[in-house]
């Protein structure tokens, strides 16, 4: 059982990593008008501005995004990432642009008669995971719905789904220079792992030749410390849960220990290690406000809200 515990917290940071470094990676605009350039069939120049748009999730609304970007005035473009497929995209993208609207739109301007002009919305989840996946397909949001005959759909919301699994020939890669670059150093972390690599060990090593063959050099140089310390927290996040349940079993079989007392012990254990993580939290926070990345995605990958690394910053006189 705790072999098993530990290769599904290894599946979990596995696909945490790769959220992560995909969100830091693309969280830019120049990598976005080259996605969105291979995606449409043309060039994005600088002239093409790039808002990134995000959805961080706030007080009153929880609804948050991997990224979400205006393209030229034009074209209101969400992009997720998954190493798991799943079914319910459609509906969570219906979330994301009811979100985004609501967020970009004073609600008077409902009850006017002048028509609103919206940014053409479109959704794209790019999948890096194991199961088979033809290079693209279609989800429809009409596949969820409990009808069954030919009903007029009313309302339709489709995701293209992209298998990026990283091979020379696949054709949006070859037309995506940083979705190729992206693809290739998961591919070879994977590879690391395959080959017996700990994930962080893993990580480092991809790190080190994508770097020497022009791989994402330049994000890779100027952002290592915050990659190992996202990787390394997520991994020590899951192995720290797993750790945690082998604990609790153990002690269910333990026997003629007094209840109060074992209850005052596991209250002190699990003190310990919520500061012990506390700690841990806030180091990798640390560096990442250094290295002046931007506060929305610090919040995103440490799961603090954007107030407290604010805080954290000043408080160290980084902001």
């Amino acid at each position: 059982m705790a072999n098993e515990g530990e290769a599904m917290s290894k599946e979990t940071a596995g696909r945490q990593y790769q959220d992560s470094v995909f969100r830091a990676y693309f969280n830019n605009a120049d990598r976005l008008r080259d996605l969105t350039g291979a995606l449409h069939g043309r060039t994005y120049t600088m002239d093409d501005a790039v808002e990134i748009v995000t959805l961080e999730g706030t007080f009153l609304s929880q609804v948050k995004n991997d990224i979400s970007f205006l393209l030229a005035g034009r074209h209101l473009v969400f992009i997720e990432h998954q190493s798991t497929p799943n079914e319910n995209m459609p509906l969570r993208c219906l979330y994301y642009i009811c979100e985004q609207l609501r967020k970009e739109i004073d609600g008077k301007q409902l009850y006017r008669n002048r028509r609103i002009p919206l940014p053409v919305p479109e959704f794209h989840v790019f999948y890096t995971g194991v199961k088979e996946l033809p290079e693209e397909l279609v989800m429809r949001l009409s596949d969820s719905y409990r009808h069954a005959g030919d009903e007029r759909i009313h309302l339709e919301l489709l995701v293209t789904v992209h298998n990026v699994v990283y091979r020379a020939q696949k054709a949006l890669l070859m037309k995506s220079h940083a979705l190729h670059d992206y693809s290739y150093f998961i591919h070879d972390i994977k590879a690391n792992i395959a080959a017996g690599m700990e994930l962080p060990q893993a990580i480092r090593a991809a790190m080190h030749t994508c770097i020497e063959r022009d791989i994402m050099r330049n994000f890779l140089k100027e952002h290592e410390r915050e990659v190992i310390d996202m990787v390394n927290f997520e991994w020590n996040q899951d192995l720290f849960e797993a750790a945690k349940f082998e604990d609790g079993r153990e002690q269910g079989r333990a026997e003629g220990i007094e209840l109060g007392r074992e209850q005052g012990r596991e209250q002190g254990r699990e003190q310990g290690r919520e500061q012990g993580r506390d700690e841990e939290r806030g180091t990798m926070i640390l560096n990442m406000l250094r290295e002046k990345m931007p506060l929305e995605l610090i919040a995103k990958v440490s799961n603090l809200s954007l107030e407290k690394v604010r805080e954290l910053g000043q408080m160290h006189s980084l902001l």
